[in-house]
């Protein structure tokens, strides 16, 4: 196996690992913070303008799913749904082609990339336009349900 292509599968998983642990201790932090009584801004968009963001409901809906809830994690935050089996097949399909010894690019393509992009700002559009214009907010962070 060549040295390049084992350091580079080795700082992919480090830096994913890496990310995954500063999210999910963030969350746990702030939901310290916060059950303390401490003024914790975590989304300026959500705490300031009371309207959503596209990522909003999204460390809940993955701990949802880490709880196999989907339709809790459908119901907070449909887009992370939707685009984390769309990530976990890209990975699946690196690391197969990893130790078959193929020639992967870690980098998702200019079409998923578009997809993803276009489905988190339309749900971002959709969920906002159903709370200002329906009064419907299916999190039930805004509104009494």
């Amino acid at each position: 196996m060549p040295k390049n292509r084992l350091r580079s599968f080795l700082v992919f998983h480090l830096v994913g690992l890496t990310l995954f642990g500063l999210v999910v201790g963030c969350y746990f932090l702030f939901a310290r913070l916060r059950a303390a009584g401490f003024p914790v801004v975590t989304c300026p968009l959500h705490d300031l303008f009371r309207i959503y963001c596209p990522f909003c409901g999204g460390s809940r809906a993955v701990l949802s799913l880490l709880r196999f809830d989907v339709l809790t994690a459908f119901r907070v935050n449909p887009a992370v749904v939707i685009a984390l089996p769309v990530l976990l097949v890209f990975y699946i399909r690196a690391l197969i082609a990893f130790f078959r010894g193929d020639v992967f690019s870690y980098r998702i393509g200019r079409g998923w990339t578009f997809a993803l992009l276009a489905l988190f700002v339309g749900f971002f559009l959709l969920r906002n336009v159903l709370l200002i214009g329906f009064g419907f907010d299916p999190a039930g962070d805004f509104l009494p349900a």
